[in-house]
């Protein structure tokens, strides 16, 4: 039960780290052409706001590792072990680093700045590495467009794609506002 919440708690991190990248690109094309101040505001709260989650996302991996090492038995966990510190090692850790680091080097107001970097990250952080390796192995020539079929069961569209990401941006904006009433709340409150 207790991995599962975890593991549930990671995904809608992940989530929110899909969403800011969406934001941050939407942010820079409505800069382009509208220059106020309240977009500004908004996009300084959504860094302050994903800075936030990328250290309860760490910590929540953290403790997930941790829970589901003491949790499985031997062979598993000797395997588990095998994956974090083996031959592979730099797949099991890279993600949750990559991502930590990301919105915690965003706190940076060069780094915030530049568009160039902030595009990139926006792009690594709706673009994980796992959905990079799905992607370049269905371009594999194992995966030939002939026998891509699609069942009527498991129907993609992708006006369902959309919608999903849409909803992720609104959810994400929403807490982005809650995070900022929250911090004038405590600031007035610490004055």
């Amino acid at each position: 039960m207790t991995l599962e919440i975890l593991y549930n708690l990671s995904l809608i991190f992940q989530d929110f780290f899909t969403a800011f990248g969406l934001v941050t690109i939407l942010f820079f094309i409505l800069s382009i052409f509208f220059k106020k101040q309240e977009i500004n505001k908004i996009d300084e709260a959504s860094i302050k706001f994903i800075s936030f989650i990328g250290i309860l996302y760490l910590m929540t991996w953290i403790v997930r590792i941790v829970a589901e090492l003491n949790i499985i038995n031997e062979e598993d966990k000797d395997s588990m072990l095998n994956e974090m510190f083996g031959k592979y090692w730099f797949g099991f850790w890279l993600q949750p680093i990559l991502w930590f680091i990301i919105t915690q080097v965003l706190r940076f107001e060069k780094i915030r700045r530049n568009s160039l970097l902030r595009i990139l990250f926006s792009i690594l952080l709706i673009v994980s590495i796992e959905r990079m390796v799905i992607i370049s192995t269905s371009f594999h020539r194992d995966y030939l467009p002939s026998s891509w079929t699609m069942s009527n069961e498991l129907s993609f569209y992708p006006s369902n794609l959309i919608l999903a990401l849409i909803i992720k941006v609104i959810i994400f904006l929403i807490f982005v506002t809650a995070f900022r009433m929250i911090n004038k709340k405590w600031r007035i409150k610490t004055e």
